[in-house]
């Protein structure tokens, strides 16, 4: 009876601090954050009141700490075989994370305290995004993913004191990321109608400049025109200055009519 008790006892315990919360990690659908997903990183909804119903945590909101476990192909299953394990934050360091079909295929990385996340709204736009530091060597980081790799991941309630899993969430739904084209399968005729759509609007375009310059040259002359009138037609000399006036001298002369004799 001792052996049944102890049994149920630890049963309880186990469920109490490895519950798992009834939510879906998921792809943000906000239409600020650029770049939701792309070929190395995609940009998840923060786990806002994800474990703020669990009961009998041994850690408080402002200690428990939220990490996210980021798995590809048997990743999932791999981490679920090692999550009771004390060390398991360390089983599986980032930058080895995905080197070959040998690797654990999982990395886990810290995404901040319980309280950082509560159920009230918070002002701006809250997101976290994954592989945000790139193909950083440490042990834990945010490093990127494989490229155009299906990704599937959780989020993780951790105890801070002894770095243990209390809660988790339900796995995400496969998550593929984008994948780089290939030079070869670029169809090239498409290039070659965008050049000559871009000539042949850059002559329309010249075209029309040129068309408008003349249109103002033509409407600024006939404004100019108009404010200063008509030119001034020039007056006829009048015949006063025309005709010169001629005087006979024999006539003004005094002397001439003094001699003569009637």
């Amino acid at each position: 009876m001792a052996f049944v008790a102890l049994a149920v006892v630890l049963c309880v315990w186990l469920d109490v601090n490895n519950a798992e919360v009834p939510f879906t990690p998921e792809i943000s659908s906000s239409t600020v954050a650029l770049g939701v997903l792309t070929s190395r990183t995609m940009v998840l909804k923060q786990p806002k009141c994800y474990f703020d119903q669990v009961e009998g945590l041994p850690c408080s909101v402002h200690r428990c700490e939220i990490w996210l476990v980021v798995a590809r192909g048997n990743g999932v299953q791999t981490f679920e075989s090692q999550e009771t394990s004390s060390d398991i934050l360390s089983q599986s360091p980032y930058p080895d994370a995905f080197l070959d079909d040998t690797s654990p295929n999982f990395f886990i990385t810290r995404v901040g305290v319980q309280s950082s996340f509560p159920c009230a709204e918070l002002p701006g736009f809250r997101y976290f995004q994954v592989g945000a530091e790139g193909m950083c060597h440490t042990a834990n980081c945010n490093g990127a993913l494989p490229t155009g790799a299906t990704i599937r991941v959780k989020y993780i309630l951790v105890n801070p004191a002894n770095k243990r899993i209390e809660s988790g969430s339900l796995w995400s739904h496969p998550i593929t990321l984008l994948t780089h084209r290939a030079s070869s399968s670029i169809d090239e005729s498409t290039w070659k109608r965008s050049g000559a759509m871009v000539v042949i609007t850059v002559i329309l375009s010249c075209s029309l400049a040129v068309l408008t310059l003349m249109l103002v040259v033509m409407l600024q002359q006939g404004c100019s025109g108009l404010t200063h009138g008509p030119p001034a037609i020039p007056e006829p000399p009048s015949l006063s200055q025309g005709v010169r006036r001629y005087n006979t001298h024999n006539l003004n002369n005094s002397e001439y009519y003094s001699n003569i004799r009637i």
